[in-house]
């Protein structure tokens, strides 16, 4: 099963100029805990969802009141690079959500 399939909501933006946070928001127990125990969803599956050192995710949080999730990443360019292709961060979630829950 891939993110998106088990998440509700899943949204990126910008934390700064330098790093992006993706919110993921669950509908059911079981979702969030499939999510919470996948591999996928730790600082190792991050950096591999993406092609990045390990050592550019900041974190993955978790909140067991609202089954809601926080991956926070360094930016591999800045947003505020002429050439960036998102400029706002709202495409950065892609990679991830389209990963596998394993």
């Amino acid at each position: 099963m891939r993110l998106y399939d088990a998440a509700a909501i899943i949204r990126s933006k910008n934390a700064g100029p330098f790093a992006v946070t993706i919110d993921l928001f669950f509908a059911d127990e079981d979702s969030y805990r499939l999510a919470r125990s996948a591999a996928l969803l730790t600082p190792a599956g991050v950096a591999a969802a993406y092609g990045v050192d390990e050592r550019t995710v900041k974190g993955v949080w978790w909140d067991d009141r609202i089954q809601a999730a926080k991956v926070s990443l360094q930016r591999w360019s800045s947003s505020s690079d002429p050439f960036c292709t998102d400029l706002f961060g709202a495409h950065l979630h892609t990679p991830l959500a389209a990963a596998e829950l394993v």
